[in-house]
């Protein structure tokens, strides 16, 4: 296992839109982020609003941006611990529906998982459901030689 010190900025917001908090998820995340998540909340006086939380090993520019993005006048650092399994990520070549693609796989001792993104571009590509290009990846892996792992299940 692997232990990294990183940083937890959280922020609550209760002026903006969800076509704003969906901005600044896809900000965050091109910026180089860890991870986004966005919890909808009471505040005080009863307001509905939001509490941004992102994990990343750069809190100064991430808080920046939250200020900037959201107009929010602070934003809480945590130093944290993260723990995790070790993991390999690779590129593999496999045969789908005749034709010979690149996908990213991520092993680790519960299994093999393809990438998101390539599974979301094979999909529109051949013009089929997420999902199904999903069970189409993961037969692919099982009857491959990318590794001894088992295939994990999608939840």
């Amino acid at each position: 296992m692997k232990i990294s010190k990183l940083t937890l900025l959280e922020t609550n917001v209760d002026d903006c839109s969800p076509e704003l908090i969906s901005w600044v998820m896809e900000r965050v995340m091109e910026e180089g982020a860890l991870d986004i998540h966005v919890i909808p909340c009471v505040m005080k006086k009863g307001r509905l609003g939001y509490l941004i939380r992102v994990l990343t090993q750069e809190p100064e520019k991430f808080t920046k941006l939250l200020m900037q993005e959201t107009k929010t006048l602070g934003v809480r650092a945590i130093d944290v611990e993260r723990v995790e399994l070790e993991r390999e990520t690779r590129k593999i070549k496999i045969d789908i529906l005749s034709e010979e693609e690149e996908i990213g796989i991520k092993k680790s001792k519960h299994g093999i998982k393809p990438e998101f993104e390539d599974v979301r571009r094979l999909a529109k590509k051949h013009e089929v459901a997420y999902w199904e290009m999903d069970e189409i990846i993961r037969e692919k892996l099982k009857n491959s030689d990318s590794g001894d792992l088992p295939i994990t299940q999608p939840r």
